[in-house]
């Protein structure tokens, strides 16, 4: 509000007279910190907190967040020292390919039409981009597609995100969520009574479990990283195990990369998975350490569970990538 992109105006004032969000409009937040406050302020007070996003690099890209599409056309450098990282934009200098919207419309327009009454779209952001990276002398290209959205039922909220515009777990999860509406649904106190019980995971759940197992992953569990594309700072991707991977995730160009290994592939000498058992199909809540809660079906049955990772009985083959972490491969998995 007249800040220039430096700060917002205060928002606790703003939520206390009645403000439902704060918005930056066109103006890019500069200081990370602010950044950072902005949206644990939406957070902690439930309102929703816009803040445009830019990053440092070569970049093109579209998207749909809760029903604004938009371009973006963006380049930047980031350098860094013992210190600090330090952002910056700059001219543009490589030409991209020009993006196709269409395939934003089209996913978005699918999601809605999967997604119906009395089932409600909570948050939906699709997007698309090309971006070219150089980190020395390394130049290298990457193209994406995100897609994440919130599904509210009664009182749960399943959470999918997605690495392609594929929309099988979106149809399963509103699917499901559907059954809970038409039938008396198990409460969250009977779901969660056994807490030790036996449970198969989805591909799309037991990728986001991945990165939380590395350094503690059961014994009969092998985590490898994936060979494919290029880390943050140029250098090819091999496979290897998790212990040896060098390389650097970059998730930003406005923070200091880290060591991670990509692409997590999961592996055991058991891969027969009890198809009796209850199918954790969604996440309702982000992983907290090794506890997860989730949207369950058994037969006609829906439910939310909390499960507390133990131990994990058997891994099927991975079929699909999730971004989650530096990118993960689901598979079938029984707990």
């Amino acid at each position: 509000m007249g800040l220039n992109g430096v700060a917002l105006t205060e928002r606790t004032e703003l939520h206390d007279d009645g403000g439902v969000g704060v918005s930056t409009a066109n103006v890019p937040i500069a200081e990370t910190q602010e950044r950072l406050g902005t949206m644990q302020y939406g957070q902690n007070n439930g309102s929703t907190a816009w803040v445009r996003p830019r990053d440092a690099d070569h970049g093109r890209g579209g998207g749909d967040e809760d029903g604004t599409i938009g371009p973006s056309d963006d380049a930047g450098e980031a350098t860094e020292n013992a210190r600090a990282v330090t952002c910056r934009p700059i001219g543009k200098s490589v030409e991209l390919p020009t993006m196709d919207s269409r395939r934003i419309d089209d996913t978005v327009r699918a999601i809605h039409s999967i997604v119906q009454e009395p089932l409600v779209i909570e948050r939906l952001i699709v997007s698309e981009g090309i971006a070219e990276h150089q980190f020395g002398d390394r130049r290298w290209r990457e193209t994406t597609r995100r897609v994440h959205v919130a599904i509210t039922c009664r009182s749960m909220r399943a959470l999918i995100d997605l690495g392609d515009f594929e929309l099988a777990d979106v149809r399963l999860v509103a699917g499901a969520l559907s059954r809970a509406v038409r039938a008396e649904a198990r409460t969250l106190t009977e779901a969660t009574t056994h807490t030790e019980a036996r449970i198969r995971l989805a591909p799309n759940v037991s990728a986001a479990l991945l990165p939380a197992l590395i350094g503690v992953a059961p014994p009969n569990i092998r985590l490898m990283q994936s060979a494919g594309g290029f880390a943050g700072k140029g250098a090819p991707i091999e496979t290897c195990d998790i212990a040896s991977a060098p390389n650097w995730d970059r998730p930003s160009y406005r923070v200091r990369p880290v060591r991670a290994p990509f692409s997590l592939r999961a592996s055991c000498d058991v891969n027969q998975i009890d198809e009796d058992l209850p199918r954790a199909i969604a996440l309702l809540a982000p992983i907290e350490r090794l506890t997860m809660s989730v949207l369950c079906v058994r037969d006609t049955d829906v439910f939310p569970a909390t499960v507390r990772v133990a131990r994990i009985d058997a891994v099927s083959t991975a079929v699909r990538w999730y971004p989650y972490g530096a990118g993960s491969f689901g598979a079938e998995m029984m707990l």
